[in-house]
């Protein structure tokens, strides 16, 4: 029996569920050790402060320190001119009613820290219902599209033979008078992207196959 497979997808914009907020702290000094210690200092800055704003110490994660020597190209030649302590922190609200804390912490981060803000990113939880109606949606376009096809060609859209996340493979037939007949109906996949205003876009994309019927059958 021949078939048709198409894929279906599915979009909406939704309110973000988290924000992680990453965090650089740096400091150049002639020493490793002094660079280390200012380094040191801003990060106890930057933990005290977000304490004041309500985060607790499981909001946030310090996600490595570092110190190298601090080169400049001076007069056609490198030129040591010391040494560069680097930290990072991520900073996580993940509480839709939390999310007023988010201009707080830039400013108190940057202003009396020294943070460099180097990542913003908002986040949609994986158990969000949003995520399962989609999918919904998406196997509803499938169905949609294959009638489309079908109708326009004279024929009839029969039984679902496969679903699948992953785009299905259209193998030959091994009968010859029995074709597969395959139609991309796709849009491009879409990851999580920020939108101005916080939201987040979610995009859902379902591959289904189904079987061809001779119209009246």
């Amino acid at each position: 029996m021949s078939s048709v497979v198409v894929t279906g997808t599915a979009r909406q914009l939704v309110q973000p569920d988290r924000v992680s907020v990453g965090l650089g702290l740096s400091a150049v000094a002639a020493d490793a050790a002094t660079a280390l210690d200012q380094v040191s200092a801003r990060s106890i800055t930057l933990r005290d402060r977000l304490a004041d704003l309500g985060f607790e110490p499981g909001d946030w994660v310090t996600d490595g320190v570092g110190v190298a020597e601090e080169w400049e190209y001076r007069r056609d030649t490198h030129t040591l001119v010391g040494h560069r302590a680097t930290t990072a922190v991520t900073v996580t609200i993940d509480r839709p009613d939390r999310m007023d804390r988010l201009a707080p912490l830039l400013r108190v981060a940057v202003g009396d820290a020294g943070a460099q803000v180097r990542e913003l990113r908002w986040q949609v939880d994986d158990a969000n219902p949003v995520r399962h109606e989609l999918l919904g949606r998406a196997a509803l376009d499938a169905r949609r599209r294959a009638e489309a096809y079908t109708a326009a060609l004279g024929l009839a859209l029969g039984a679902v033979e496969l679903i699948s996340e992953t785009p299905i493979v259209v193998a030959p037939d091994p009968v010859g008078d029995r074709p597969m007949l395959a139609m991309a109906a796709r849009g491009a996949a879409a990851p999580e992207m920020a939108i101005g205003g916080g939201q987040v876009e979610l995009a859902a994309e379902v591959h289904v196959r189904f079987a061809i019927l001779r119209a009246g059958s």
